[in-house]
């Protein structure tokens, strides 16, 4: 796992020390662009430093107070003002001072208007004459205060309460009194503010303490209307309130807490008549308990039964007509009759009583209706007069509050300090604020440093020519065989192209092709330089190599070899001569040449012919190889009839000359032809072409 985590970091270290390398060489091949930008820039802050005006800068300072100074309780207003508050304060006051009133007070605090020495010090011309409707006083005005404001600079430093004025212009001395004319201007604004508000506050509280003065006189009216109409002693003030005496003997509540106990005792009173008369009337008479108690009917119940006694006597000796018998019934029947009536007159009685409990517990019950009627338009009463005393006791506070506020804001008018106080004057200031030379020469160099970059950027960015194996690889999927550096029309070293003919030996599984073309896309790009270094370095690794120019349009291979041929593959071609007639000794061991001869007015139709093939054919098992220049693929019809007959193509391209559209191109056309590319070398290279990089796929 340690392992893992080390080759991971040994990766990414390799891969960042690549990718910072590959920006280098960016930088590196783009170099003029980022040094002639920064050159650009550097002499731009120079002509900058040389034709600015210097400016000069003078600050004053004022300390913004969240309570006037001086007034009570400033100190506990202060403690207890919130951070909202105070930046809401301190924003306003920003405002102000950016504000068109307060610069048109300081031009006229410093009469600025019409002084040609205000415009000299802007470094300014001064309008000769008016605009359309506006007068050339009026024109000026509106440039002094455009002035004022432009060049004006306000500064909050931190959270502090302090606010620093400073004002830039061409003249030292007009900086610090424009500096201080804003300071006191703000000064005596927030005095204005605050008297005209003290004025305003107090013309407020005399209309509240008018209106607070009728409202107690209404009020303290209508309990007075409301006493006399209700009777009730009305004593209105705050300082004494009537204490109310105790309710007398025949006042409402204590008759109702008689007639309620009356109420009780009198439905007791009826619930008892009503049993004893329900009782008497469903019961006999001789078994009521006041029949049974009352005196006289006993004594009538007693001699009845006397009488019934006698009857039953006699009735025993006697017949009922007898006279005797009958004087003793009718003895009985009276005494009957009268405990009958008797009986009827206590039964009345006990009915009359029940009646009369009746009434008079309806009868109390009316009188306590009417009283809790009466008690009630009293309580109304007393309530409405409790509502006009607190109405009375609140406006007559209200009016003893705004009275007081209005005696304490009339005796502090004209004493109470603003609040903005001044702190440090502006003093005229020595040296000149701008321009900063080595600031503007930092910050030109470092400007001049990202547009260089940015530059460098965008021209890597939109500059697809190839420069290395990658680019290559990317944009036309050929391998790269080796670069060599830029080395004029001189031919080229071998040694430089032993790799590249090392890696030829393995291009095929047969080993090396038996014929090789090399070509370009375009002229110009080293391709015959190419070859000819490439035979040497196959001749030195002990190949057999023969030369064939078939660029029958600019054949060079005869001048690299130092030769003088008159004839060559152009007499082949047409039956003239054979190739051992025209194949020439380069004084290479083991390089021998086809040279191109007499150049041919159409070249393309010669490689056309089937005597192509056969001298191909004639030559190949005599050397290891056949090494075939060709002309340039674009615009030209010969490398794509040349790379059907070889069996492997060769492709040179020009190190960050070309790109991606003409080079795909090309190689589009040399493939459509039946050509297999082995590869590609890079020419006249500029820096590292080739990247190796062992982390990278895997």
């Amino acid at each position: 796992m340690r392992d893992d985590t080390d080759s991971n970091g040994e990766g990414f270290s390799a891969r960042l020390s690549a990718a910072a390398q590959r920006c280098w060489l960016v930088l590196r091949r783009h170099r003029v662009i980022l040094f002639v930008t920064m050159a650009l820039c550097l002499l731009a802050g120079a002509f900058f430093i040389l034709t600015s005006t210097p400016d000069y800068r003078a600050t004053a300072s004022v300390e913004v107070e969240d309570v006037p100074a001086g007034a009570a309780g400033s100190a506990a207003a202060q403690r207890s003002g919130s951070a909202n508050d105070t930046e809401t304060l301190m924003q306003t006051e920003l405002e102000v001072l950016r504000s068109r009133a307060l610069a048109e007070d300081v031009a006229r605090d410093l009469s600025l208007v019409g002084t040609p020495t205000f415009f000299s010090g802007m470094d300014e011309v001064r309008p000769p004459e008016g605009v359309g409707t506006l007068s050339q006083r009026q024109v000026e005005q509106d440039m002094v205060v455009r002035l004022l404001r432009d060049n004006l600079e306000v500064e909050l430093p931190g959270k502090s309460r302090v606010l620093r004025i400073s004002f830039v212009s061409a003249d030292p001395v007009l900086s610090a009194r424009v500096a201080n004319s804003y300071a006191d201007s703000l000064i005596r604004a927030d005095l204005k503010r605050g008297f005209e508000s003290g004025v305003q506050a107090r013309r407020f509280l005399l209309g509240e303490l008018d209106g607070a003065r009728n409202d107690l006189a209404r009020a303290e009216r209508d309990m007075a209307v409301y006493a006399a109409r209700t009777g009730t002693p009305a004593q209105p003030g705050e300082e004494s309130k009537p204490v109310k005496p105790a309710a007398p003997d025949g006042s409402v509540a204590t008759r109702l807490t008689q007639l309620n106990a009356f109420r009780a005792q009198a439905a007791a009173d009826r619930i008892t008549a009503q049993k004893r008369w329900e009782s008497a009337r469903r019961a006999n008479a001789d078994t009521l308990p006041e029949v049974l108690g009352n005196g006289a009917m006993q004594q009538i119940m007693a001699d009845r039964a006397q009488a019934r006694a006698a009857v039953a006597e006699e009735r025993q000796f006697r017949k009922d007509a007898h006279p005797e018998m009958r004087e003793a019934r009718a003895k009985l029947a009276a005494l009957d009759e009268q405990a009958d009536s008797m009986a009827n007159t206590i039964r009345a009685s006990l009915r009359e009583q029940y009646i009369v409990a009746v009434r008079g517990e309806d009868q109390i019950a009316r009188e306590i209706a009417q009283l809790e009627q009466q008690a009630q338009v009293e309580q109304g009463r007393d309530v409405q007069m409790g509502i006009m005393e607190r109405s009375v006791d609140t406006y007559r506070m209200l009016h003893d509050s705004l009275l007081q506020r209005y005696r304490d804001m009339a005796s502090q008018a004209g004493f109470q300090a603003g609040r903005i106080q001044p702190l440090d004057r502006a003093a005229v200031p020595t040296r000149p604020f701008s321009p900063r030379i080595g600031v503007t020469l930092l910050l030109a160099s470092l400007g001049g440093l990202a547009l260089g970059l940015l530059l460098v950027a965008a021209r890597h960015m939109f500059d697809d020519a190839v420069t290395s194996a990658d680019t290559l690889a990317e944009r036309v999927g050929l391998p790269l065989l080796g670069a060599v550096p830029v080395t004029g029309d001189n031919p080229q070293p071998p040694d430089i192209f032993t790799p590249i003919a090392a890696s030829l030996l393995l291009a095929s599984a047969e080993g090396l092709p038996k014929s090789i073309l090399v070509t370009s896309a375009q002229e110009g790009e080293g391709k015959s330089l190419t070859l000819h270094a490439l035979a040497l370095a196959l001749a030195g690794l002990g190949k057999s190599v023969l030369v064939v120019d078939g660029d029958m349009r600019r054949p060079v291979q005869h001048r690299l070899f130092r030769l003088s041929p008159t004839r060559g593959i152009s007499e082949v071609l047409t039956g003239q001569a054979t190739a051992q007639d025209v194949i020439v000794d380069t004084g290479v061991t083991g390089v021998a040449l086809l040279p191109c001869g007499t150049l041919p007015p159409n070249p393309s139709e010669l490689l056309s012919t089937p005597a192509l093939d056969g001298l191909l054919a004639g030559v190949r098992d005599r050397y290891d190889t056949v090494l075939i220049d060709a002309p340039p693929i674009l615009g030209i019809a010969d490398a794509p009839l040349l790379a059907a007959k070889a069996q492997a193509s060769l492709l040179v391209v020009e190190w960050g000359r070309n790109h991606h559209g003409g080079l795909r191109a090309a190689v589009e056309r040399l493939r459509r032809s039946g050509g297999a590319i082995v590869g590609a070398i890079l020419t006249k290279q500029q820096g590292r072409a080739m990247d190796y990089d062992y982390h990278r796929g895997g």
